[in-house]
């Protein structure tokens, strides 16, 4: 299981993945703007984090069956 799963139906509509950015970002920059960079640079790495996984990762091809977690298929390796 994925930590955040841009294939959720939740996450359809454009508006929430933006969204889904650009709040944690707004938070840091006010966070850093409070003279607390530990947690602006938390919640900036949540938003590149989930950025990345929302727009910029691979996605599957919509008839295409997700693959499964490496760790279904280590242990289903470890039978013998």
């Amino acid at each position: 299981m994925k930590f955040l799963d841009p294939q959720h139906p939740f996450f359809k509509p454009l508006w929430r993945r933006i969204l889904t950015v650009v709040a944690p970002v707004a938070w840091g920059l006010f966070e850093f703007s409070n003279g607390e960079a530990g947690w602006a640079i938390v919640f900036i790495g949540a938003a590149a984090y989930a950025g990345y996984e929302l727009f910029l990762a691979p996605q599957p091809a919509p008839g295409e069956k997700p693959q499964a977690d490496e760790a279904a298929r280590d242990d289903k390796g470890d039978e013998g």
